[in-house]
């Protein structure tokens, strides 16, 4: 699959990016889609390597990165140097017609923690929350590898509970570091972020309803698609960490998923693919389209294991999500609600 263009800074107008917004932005391509048969060679969350990787990872996140960082925190520098916000308009067949427009702002792999400062990541997140999003999706891996990373960064976060259908959240792997996910959960909705693991809501507003579910972490939790379609059918509006759920998704008549987890390679050469790929579909960022599923991965704001990133810069997207009037063919009408 063809490499996504760099970034480009947006320099005209979009409905949803209003003239005093003063942050980068750009236009996300249309959704590609895939074909079910995308891999990579190896699986890149199997094998002896990878075991290696997450007990270093765990490790460095825990007991190293806490102490090396704390006078010298590159990613502080790099973050509001290299953000921009990711704009894009998609119309889901499986939609319902009945909400005609949800504008929803996706984040992903904060990674608080020994790589940030509160002071830094509080003002981006101020001026997202003035693009005035419906509903804000947070899919993962909010801190580097202990619950003390949230230490001072409650206040910044809270801004996201402004929105009026609320701030949702579900686990990533690095919550599941900390050896106690829970314990996120309550931090979260001290200020109001409430968590979904394997669980579902339904949000009714003056548009009509639609549901919103989180899905647990794929590495490291485990997620459970019978409890999560069991009391209202399959999402609308699913939170998954890892974007390799999504052909799950897609089988069982998910309408959106959102995603983060792969950084978009945080490392990569411009115009190339990444050269670390945590997604064996080759989901590694944007839009995606498999039959009548929608995804969305973004790079998210935070990063892992090097305190820098290059040609995969730190984001946001703003998903403007629209009814849309596309006939399905009869096989995915006939889509069952709910599978074992």
């Amino acid at each position: 699959m063809k490499a996504p263009d760099q970034d480009r800074a947006g320099t005209g107008t979009h409905a949803d990016v209003p003239p005093v917004f003063s942050l980068p932005w750009r236009t996300l391509h249309a959704p590609r889609r895939t074909t079910g048969h995308e891999r990579r060679r190896l699986d890149p969350e199997r094998g002896l390597l990878k075991r290696a990787e997450r007990l270093i990872d765990r490790l460095t996140a825990r007991y190293v990165y806490p102490h090396l960082l704390g006078v010298w925190q590159p990613y502080s520098w790099l973050l509001p140097r290299r953000f921009a916000l990711a704009v894009a308009t998609i119309s889901p067949p499986l939609w319902p017609p009945e909400v005609h427009e949800l504008r929803v702002l996706l984040l992903s792999d904060i990674h608080t923690g020994a790589f940030l400062h509160p002071e830094v990541l509080g003002p981006i997140l101020e001026e997202l929350m003035r693009l005035q999003p419906d509903l804000v999706a947070v899919t993962g891996d909010i801190v580097e590898g202990r619950v003390e990373d949230l230490d001072g960064f409650l206040p910044a976060l809270a801004v996201l509970a402004r929105a009026p259908l609320g701030a949702w959240y579900c686990f990533g792997n690095h919550d599941y570091f900390t050896g106690d996910p829970q314990r996120i959960r309550e931090l979260l909705a001290s200020i109001h972020i409430q968590t979904l693991c394997n669980e579902a809501r339904v949000l009714r507003e003056a548009r009509g309803d639609f549901v919103v579910g989180g899905l647990d972490d794929r590495t490291l939790g485990r997620p459970d698609w019978r409890r999560l379609t069991a009391a209202h059918g399959p999402p609308h509006l699913l939170l998954a960490h890892h974007p390799d759920d999504f052909y799950e998704a897609e089988r069982r008549g998910v309408a959106v998923m959102l995603s983060g987890h792969t950084h978009g390679g945080q490392i990569r050469l411009p115009g190339r693919p990444p050269i670390v790929r945590q997604s064996y579909f080759c989901l590694d960022e944007g839009l995606y389209v498999h039959g009548a599923t929608m995804l969305a991965v973004t790079r998210g704001l935070g990063a892992v294991g090097l305190p820098w990133r290059m040609g995969a810069n730190p984001e946001a997207i703003l998903l403007h999500i629209r009814a849309g009037s596309t006939t399905l063919p009869r096989h995915e009408q006939d889509r069952p609600t709910s599978l074992g």
